[in-house]
């Protein structure tokens, strides 16, 4: 497919012609043109030039200020490291090997403090971003990517979508920081001169107030969003509705599907990837019988490993052959199916999750022996299974499970964000285990098959 004639790559989006006045983005304070913005930029490369550290960590809660952020920084030949989440225990632990923190308050400060400097081409090779995610192992993991990478997988988004969705601004009810919103809300509209909003909308009422910014829109959602919305509005309501919706970070159930077909004319363009590979394939179901397929994305090709397992050539990855803890099928026509993980990573509400991270945290609280965290039947909540050191029993014999279990969940809080805390504990005097000594998941999900006062 044709690209766009005004799309521009990024390592080359500053120094090409645009117009003054074109708007960048909208918001609190009105409009953002591109004179704005690259003087925004020009302030901040200037700034981060003279430091002492090869990275600084991003968290910018605006995306305004992250995406200025992340193009200064590569500008003056720095490495943007950006957060899983901007919780102060994940800055904490980043602090001590990526260098300073930059915030919305740092920008604004030193906006005010420095003087303009010349920007020119980025080499898409040099430029480096460092996104974390959550490991297999129970650790933070890091995942390297370069500025070519980004511009490879933004180009074919536009290939794919971009004549679909000409003269749209770009609402977001997710966040800018993971890699589905870094590339649908902020470097794929910059690249192609859409502006975007720098709300992100959790509710229908914010939604409705931000289509008033841009009559042509499109969303770029999740599946816990899209779900939730038929029940908190009329969709037919939704006026203009949509050009198009984009959905990931989960499958989106058939029914949901179905609803905005039904009601908007389209289902949601489905989005399968991850913070490691980027995008890997695409689905928009129609109400066929292999509507749950999935089609890989141009250049990107698919393969099944021995123990069904997805194997991955893309150009959005540093090698080749990239293994992929899904389990697949595929189908004669170049699709395939998804049949389930094949690790100990979860996604609640479109949040990935380790569990052995979760597990590494409750035990470092001095009432935890030590723990384990399953998905629960539906596999949309958690349930801890804890072995209460003496500290810890007596805690439950002074307050009770409930309080407990709030200290617990208030502890985790500091480090993981509320939606993918436990809702159920067990508390008992050891893990259930196998012969061979390992903790059998299965009789840990059995504890919570009925209901007790830690439910509550």
């Amino acid at each position: 497919m044709s690209i766009n004639p005004d799309f521009i790559p990024i390592s080359h989006v500053l120094t090409e012609s645009r117009p003054r006045d074109s708007m960048i983005c909208a918001w609190e304070g009105g409009i953002l043109v591109w004179s704005d913005f690259t003087k925004l930029i020009s302030r901040l490369t200037g700034a981060f030039a003279t430091g002492s550290t090869e990275s600084a960590i991003v968290a910018c809660a605006n995306p305004l200020n992250f995406l200025a952020t992340l193009l200064a920084l590569w500008h003056c030949g720095r490495t943007p490291v950006v957060p899983s989440n901007f919780r102060p225990e994940t800055l904490k632990q980043l602090a001590a090997h990526n260098g300073r923190e930059i915030d919305d308050a740092n920008v604004a400060n030193l906006v005010g403090q420095t003087g303009p400097s010349r920007l020119g081409q980025l080499d898409p090779s040099a430029c480096r971003l460092i996104l974390y995610t959550s490991g297999s192992s129970g650790e933070p993991k890091w995942i390297n990517k370069t500025l070519a990478q980004l511009d490879a997988e933004v180009t074919t988004l536009e290939s794919l979508w971009g004549n679909a969705i000409t003269g749209c601004g770009v609402l977001a009810t997710v966040p800018h920081h993971h890699i589905y919103g870094l590339l649908f809300r902020l470097l794929w509209p910059l690249a192609a001169g859409r502006p975007f909003d720098c709300c992100t909308c959790a509710s229908p009422e914010q939604l409705g107030e931000r289509i008033a910014r841009f009559t042509d829109h499109i969303l770029v959602s999740s599946p816990s969003h899209l779900t939730r919305f038929p029940q908190l509005m009329e969709l037919s309501d939704w006026k203009p509705k949509p050009r198009m919706l984009f959905s990931s970070g989960g499958p989106l159930p058939a029914e949901t599907a179905s609803t905005y077909r039904q009601e908007l004319g389209d289902s949601p363009m489905e989005i399968f990837g991850s913070t490691e590979t980027g995008g890997v394939a695409w689905r928009q179901r129609h109400g066929s019988p292999d509507e749950d397929a999935w089609t890989p994305l141009p250049g990107v090709c698919v393969n099944r490993d021995t123990d069904s397992a997805l194997l991955l050539d893309s150009p959005f990855l540093s090698h080749q052959n990239w293994r992929m803890d899904d389990a697949i099928s595929l189908l004669s026509d170049g699709r395939f199916r998804l049949n389930g993980r094949l690790d100990r990573i979860v996604k609640l509400e479109g949040k990935r999750l380790a569990l052995p991270e979760m597990e590494r945290r409750l035990e470092s609280h001095p009432w935890v022996v030590c723990a384990a965290v399953v998905p629960l039947l539906d596999t949309s909540r958690l349930g801890a299974v804890v072995v209460p050191t003496l500290a810890g029993q007596s805690a439950l014999n002074t307050y009770g499970q409930r309080v407990t279990k709030q200290a617990l969940r208030e502890h985790l809080k500091e480090a993981f964000e509320s939606v993918l805390l436990p809702r159920r504990f067990r508390f008992v005097t050891e893990l259930p285990l196998s012969e061979r000594g390992k903790v059998t998941h299965q009789e840990l999900k059995s504890l919570f098959e009925s209901p007790d006062e830690s439910d509550a």
